[in-house]
């Protein structure tokens, strides 16, 4: 297996995103909420949403550390961890929104 060097850059786009993503998971949710009746189906679509953007502003905050510990030896591991946590909360954002297009079918 190969390793990916961490770069500032990388980790500046991986805090960006990340917000960006954790605004738009809570936007969701806002909205879900909003509505006056929700089946199951939207429910888990809701708690996907929910639990995928606490894990961006994880990573946000991962992400901020592994900056201000930049010289750290254990910035490799934290920064592989936001990586880590950012792909599974974006899976679950996947998730979430094929079941919201579920729901709408």
């Amino acid at each position: 297996m190969t390793t990916v060097a961490h770069t500032d850059q990388s980790i500046d786009t991986l805090i960006s995103i990340s917000g960006t993503l954790a605004s738009i998971g809570l936007a969701l949710v806002a909205i879900l909420a909003a509505k006056t009746s929700i089946d199951h189906v939207e429910m888990a679509a809701d708690d996907l949403f929910l639990f995928s953007s606490l894990g961006f502003l994880f990573v946000v905050v991962l992400g901020y550390l592994a900056q201000k510990n930049s010289a750290s030896p254990r910035t490799n591991k934290i920064v592989t961890a936001a990586e880590w946590i950012f792909s599974g909360s974006l899976v679950a954002t996947v998730i979430g929104a094929f079941l919201m297009v579920y729901t709408s079918v």
